[in-house]
């Protein structure tokens, strides 16, 4: 009995597609619908292709002019849609590529390759491996090969000298072997590179049945089946994310883990991907249970509304419908209601201004501290460590705080707290923070079973002890039960977790991703240096880095210009937007980012005068597609979003906004406001997928 075809399309088909001109787009859908119905249908004629550096290569006829390459291995029943293009240009790419079953990775590699003597890489010296010269010296042929480079690539990657001839080798290598090669040459020690890789014991480099379900294979190949959604996946050369993961993303997604897991990794790295995927596989398992038993939190309304939008495009109705999405404060909010809580939780700002200076009223005549003081004191010390009484302040920890507060001094100004808690309580209002704490004292009452079997938790970074003290009383502890993602280099409000002291033990359970696909690497290496010098935690106690988080693209280094006035800000904004429009470059890929909402306010204003079309985005604007003009954000509002082009406008420097906001608050600069601010500027530095324009108050600083 002859075995069912497996039909696959490759990421390059689907790029192919896209290109495809609109009037021809028809005839290739139409070429797929009979393919995938019948791919050894009398009509679907297979013509070998003379050229081509593949044996297995075929060319299919889509219509008078298109031609489609497939992969019709001799051996098996599969069949590889890799190219689509005119006639001659088809032809032309199946004679410049190779598509192989590495014998050591096991993956199917499609990847350029000409003649090594054609190669510009300057040949090593018969010295290299002696004086260490070669990059790669270090390492034997096999063990090259082991990293996933091709046999016929060794005397290349052998060549290299510098990072910067590996970068030039990007598009003759395989992108697991050029990944792994980057990565050894940047310090990644080679044993867990391989560990990462998982090479399967033995590999049959004939059966590309067996190559096409290994996840290294499906990086850049998905089986077709009856199920699959053929109109989504061509549109996967927009959003690669809803088909393609990379191997190290997708055994995240897929695994049965014992408990709470910890995901971080750089900017760009996939990190709410692999979350989005995440819900969508549990909402799968667990798709029997009653009611909606995934449970995806973020920090803020607007990111729960992208994630909702995303998952949407990512998942089935039935899926969707097993996952809540919602941000961390509606969740609190609605869980408090169902339990019977009684007091508002305090949101608006000028409410609480008006309290603290009620509040103030208690404050000892012999205290000279600024009234800033008292609420900072208050949100950065009392609320985080859950102080009630006037004992239990003068026991904390006030590390990051400025200057110091002997216990006589901490007794005297505690009036000032406990005023603020009872102008709170007289009003029937609770600070969040409190109320999360409430909440999970609530819950103690066994009675009070949530139905949330597991919890996607995004942004974690920016979530307090308090909340994930309550994340952890919501779920019972069980498999699969928490999946936390985070990275503390993009910290850009105070809060800050140990996870191990709220209940939630992820020793063992904790991944980090390295290799950032959303911006150049010119751009995470300028974005990287804002934080030079900065400790930044791991979320769970110890010190994070950054080291071997790479972007495998390049572009320009980012601009940084001089520009000391609003006038002069306007002058570079329109002379960029000019350009941008001459490249073709769309006025909604494009960002104008300011530190704060008063120094936006100024460029809306200005950008108004100017008749340039902008769309701002706040707390209740998504940033629409659909709506054409430049967009303005904060840098706050600009997190989890992504642009071609961003402009921060403006901008000083963090140690300027780090001196204003923490002067009196503070009574004196901290570093752990500076390192806020830093944090800030990475995020929004890294938001740019393309070009970054930074119009600077002055050069110091950068």
């Amino acid at each position: 009995m002859s075995l069912a075809p497996k039909i696959a399309i490759s990421d390059d088909f689907l790029r192919a597609f896209a290109a495809v001109p609109r009037d021809h787009q028809q005839a290739v859908l139409s070429f797929l619908a009979k393919f995938r119905q019948n791919p050894k249908a009398p009509g679907i004629n297979y013509e070998k292709i003379h050229a081509a550096l593949d044996p297995n290569m075929r060319s299919v006829r889509i219509n008078d002019q298109l031609r489609g390459i497939v992969l019709k291995p001799d051996e098996g029943s599969v069949y590889c849609l890799l190219w689509v293009d005119r006639h001659d240009d088809a032809y032309d790419w199946a004679g410049r590529h190779r598509v192989t079953i590495h014998p050591d990775v096991g993956s199917i590699q499609v990847y350029a390759s000409e003649p090594v003597a054609a190669q510009t890489v300057p040949a090593v010296p018969d010295t290299a491996a002696a004086t260490g010269l070669g990059l790669f010296a270090a390492l034997k042929d096999r063990e090259i090969r082991r990293l996933g480079v091709p046999e016929d690539r060794l005397a290349l990657v052998r060549a290299v000298r510098l990072e910067s001839e590996l970068e030039r080798l990007e598009g003759q290598l395989p992108d697991e072997a050029f990944e792994a090669l980057y990565l050894f040459a940047a310090g990644e020690p080679y044993d867990q590179l391989i560990a990462e890789l998982e090479p399967p014991d033995a590999v049959d480099p004939a059966d590309f049945g067996a190559a096409l379900v290994r996840d290294t294979t499906r990086r850049h190949f998905v089986l077709l089946t009856d199920d699959s959604d053929l109109e989504a996946l061509l549109a996967a050369p927009l959003e690669r994310w809803r088909v393609f993961l990379h191997p190290s993303q997708r055994k995240l997604v897929e695994r049965d883990w014992s408990g709470p897991v910890r995901v971080t990794g750089g900017a760009g790295t996939g990190k709410t991907v692999v979350a989005m995927h995440r819900a969508a596989r549990l909402a799968r398992q667990y798709a029997a249970l009653p009611g909606r038993p995934v449970l995806f939190t973020t920090f803020t309304k607007t990111l729960a509304d992208d994630i909702r939008r995303h998952l949407g495009q990512l998942c089935t109705p039935q899926e969707l419908a097993k996952i809540q999405v919602i941000h961390l404060d509606g969740w609190a909010v609605g869980l408090l209601r169902r339990l019977g809580y009684k007091a508002e939780l305090l949101y608006d700002e000028s409410a609480r201004r008006r309290f603290w200076q009620s509040a103030l009223s208690a404050a000892p005549a012999t205290v000279d501290l600024p009234a800033a003081f008292f609420r900072a004191e208050y949100e950065r010390v009392i609320l985080p460590q859950g102080c009630e009484t006037a004992e239990d302040y003068m026991r904390v920890s006030r590390i990051g705080r400025g200057g110091q507060l002997g216990r006589a001094l901490r007794k005297a100004i505690w009036p000032v707290f406990a005023e603020y808690r009872a102008q709170l309580n007289g009003a029937n209002l609770r600070e969040p923070e409190e109320a999360f704490r409430d909440a999970r004292n609530l819950l103690q009452d066994p009675s009070a079973a949530l139905g949330i079997r597991c919890m996607i938790v995004d942004e974690a970074q920016d979530i307090s002890a308090a909340a994930f003290t309550l994340i952890r009383a919501a779920v019972p502890s069980a498999e699969n039960d928490l999946f936390i993602v985070g990275d503390a280099h993009q910290r850009i409000y105070r809060h800050k977790v140990v996870l191990g002291r709220v209940g939630i033990e992820v020793r063992g359970r904790s991944k980090k991703l390295r290799v950032n696909y959303r911006t150049t690497d010119e751009i995470r290496r300028w974005a990287c240096a804002q934080l030079e010098g900065c400790a930044i935690d791991d979320l769970d106690g110890d010190l994070d880095s950054l080291k071997g988080y790479r972007s495998l693209t390049h572009g320009e280094v980012p601009d940084v210009l001089r520009s000391d006035s609003l006038a002069q800000d306007l002058a570079h904004i329109e002379t960029i937007l000019r350009q941008l429009t001459e490249d073709g470059t769309a006025s909604r890929q494009v960002c104008i980012a300011a530190r704060t909402n008063d120094e936006l306010d100024a460029y809306a204003d200005a950008l108004d005068d100017l008749g340039i079309a902008h769309l701002r985005l706040d707390r209740t604007t998504a940033d629409d597609q659909s709506l054409p003009g430049v967009r303005l954000a904060t840098m706050h509002r600009i997190k989890g979003l992504e642009f071609g082009v961003v402009i921060l406008a403006g901008y000083r420097s963090p140690q300027a906004y780090a001196e204003e906001f923490s002067k009196d608050a503070d009574a004196g600069v901290t570093d752990d406001t500076e390192t806020v601010e830093r944090c800030l500027l990475h995020v929004a530095a890294t938001r740019a997928k393309g070009h970054l324009f930074v119009l600077k108050r002055g050069l110091a600083g950068f």
